[in-house]
């Protein structure tokens, strides 16, 4: 039995978590109308690199045909490691001080036949943008700053009201705007905002021609230096053209104090970071002629995604820090899980969408929040220190940098999807029984 009338589902946030949403409820569900909210006067992401595991690249061929659709985006703008010996690798990591400083500690290698590719986090937006159904509305400028769930004289909607003044009303509200989501905010309270995870990066995209002729054939394969207190990422991207450079410092326990999460800085204090690394790790930093310092924030373990028809998905619900590279392609195996729940013959009114987010909720959250504390135990790993505040080494990297890595590449999304969908029948047959 379809529905009395077409369910009115309102997006808040318009980058990949938001677009990739829209993409699989408009697969799944063509009844709907869906409206995107987006703060911004316009589709826009940093330019700077992402990298998406094999978990992330199969979660998008099931939300979307694979050839047209967006592991086909992720196709026409990854690169891969430019030496085809090295496409299987996922970084070859390098001790970055001391005196064994440029030599190979492991090369890290992933799942069989899948090549590790990293791609500028604007192009792959523009390209799922332009997958949109026509019937999308999309909404930009609308910054939020309310919602008030079950309206009666709306037939129980959510309403939403904006900076601007306008409001809009919809059967279920869905926060997929980032780290420092409003709606998360809205739904918990300022105790959800996001926290400082005691480290920041220096980020910089150059030129790949010339850190070739600067550093050495080496850039054009991902490399990971590792060393006291902190480690050094590179990753070719813009088909080669281009490095994506991020240098991960400790802050040696000093609160980040400013307002803003992206600061200038300048290379003198950037050198001064790492002062006493190896040549090459040095020459990469000398790329940057003016770098940025970036506060790295994650989300405390939330104890739910969802209170009654509003939900949080993507880094609204579950941002971490980035020592596992795979924050972006949790929020599309979100996506691919939610909006499988979100079909016409398991939703047929207004009042099933609750039982669709607790089953997600129920799901997802276990993993989710298990990525946060296994990205910070990465992020520590990775500078050279243990939990208790000692150190590590050099052979506990060779022994533990796959560990974590494997739990994210590894898992059965479709086996997620039908156990949501056996709790999501449980959840509306036992509030069924309970209302006789």
């Amino acid at each position: 039995m379809a529905s009395e009338r077409p369910l009115e589902i309102a997006i808040v946030g318009a980058g990949l978590a938001g677009v990739t949403l829209a993409l699989g409820l408009t697969r799944n569900n063509p009844n709907l109308n869906l409206t995107v909210f987006e703060s911004r006067r316009k589709f826009s992401e940093i330019s700077n690199g992402v990298g998406f595991g094999s978990n992330a690249v199969r979660a998008m061929s099931l939300i979307t045909p694979k050839i047209v659709g967006i592991e086909g985006v992720y196709e026409s703008v990854k690169t891969p490691n430019l030496d085809p010996f090295k496409r299987d690798i996922w970084y070859d990591v390098r001790h970055g001080d001391g005196p064994k400083a440029g030599n190979l500690i492991q090369e890290v290698r992933g799942e069989a036949n899948f090549e590790f590719c990293s791609l500028s986090r604007a192009k792959f937006l523009e390209g799922i943008v332009g997958l949109l159904d026509p019937r999308v509305k999309l909404n930009f400028g609308t910054r939020i700053i309310d919602i008030v769930d079950g309206i009666d004289d709306h037939a129980g909607k959510s309403r939403l009201r904006f900076e601007d003044g306008t409001e809009a009303y919809a059967d279920a509200v869905i926060g997929c705007d980032g780290i420092r989501s409003k709606v998360r905010e809205l739904m918990f309270g300022e105790k959800a905002n996001a926290v400082y995870s005691g480290k920041y990066a220096y980020r910089k995209v150059v030129s790949m021609k010339k850190a070739i002729a600067t550093v050495g054939p080496q850039m054009r394969n991902r490399q990971m230096f590792v060393g006291k207190g902190g480690h050094v990422v590179t990753q070719p991207i813009k088909n080669g053209d281009a490095l994506n450079i991020v240098a991960f410092r400790d802050a040696r326990g000093e609160a980040w104090k400013r307002r803003v999460w992206v600061v200038p800085s300048d290379r003198e204090a950037m050198l001064k970071d790492y002062e006493g690394w190896g040549e090459e790790v040095v020459k990469i930093l000398e790329l940057i002629e003016y770098p940025e310092k970036w506060g790295l924030f994650d989300t405390t373990p939330a104890e739910t995604y969802t209170v009654n028809n509003l939900c949080i998905l993507g880094d609204a619900a579950h941002a971490t820090s980035p020592h596992l590279d795979s924050g972006a392609g949790f929020a599309i195996e979100d996506a691919y899980l939610l909006s499988g729940l979100l079909k016409p013959e398991l939703v047929k009114r207004a009042a099933d969408i609750k039982y669709a987010f607790k089953a997600w909720d129920a799901i997802r959250r276990p993993r989710c929040n298990e990525l946060i504390s296994r990205s910070r135990e990465q992020g520590l790993l990775l500078d050279l220190q243990a939990q208790d505040g000692g150190e590590v080494s050099a052979e506990d990297v060779r022994e533990k940098i796959e560990i974590h890595q494997r739990w994210v590449w590894n898992v059965d999304l479709e086996g997620m999807l039908e156990k949501a969908t056996v709790l999501f029948q449980k959840e509306k047959e036992a509030a069924g029984s309970l209302k006789c």
